[in-house]
């Protein structure tokens, strides 16, 4: 348990506000970077999970999930923003 895992935690759980908050701004008008946007949400909410279980010492098994998932997250991020940057 150390003051990072505690730290990257607080910090990621806070950098996913403004992508839950452009979600909840754009869902009626811009719907493809809505969706987007709170993909990028979730991806940042379960990574924070990966930091807040390995911080409370979850097993190797929770810890390595979470951290699997979070890099699966990245990899659907990066897969669906993809189509969309050739948009003008």
């Amino acid at each position: 348990m150390t003051i990072w895992s505690w730290l990257s935690f607080a910090a990621l759980v806070t950098a996913s506000a403004p992508s839950v908050y452009f979600f909840l701004r754009m869902r009626g008008s811009n719907v493809p970077y809505a969706y987007l946007s709170l993909l990028l949400a979730v991806t940042l909410l379960v990574h924070s999970l990966f930091h807040l279980v390995d911080a409370l010492g979850g097993g190797r098994l929770i810890v390595l999930s979470t951290e699997t998932g979070s890099a699966a997250l990245i990899l659907a991020f990066a897969l669906a923003y993809w189509p969309l940057r050739r948009r003008g």
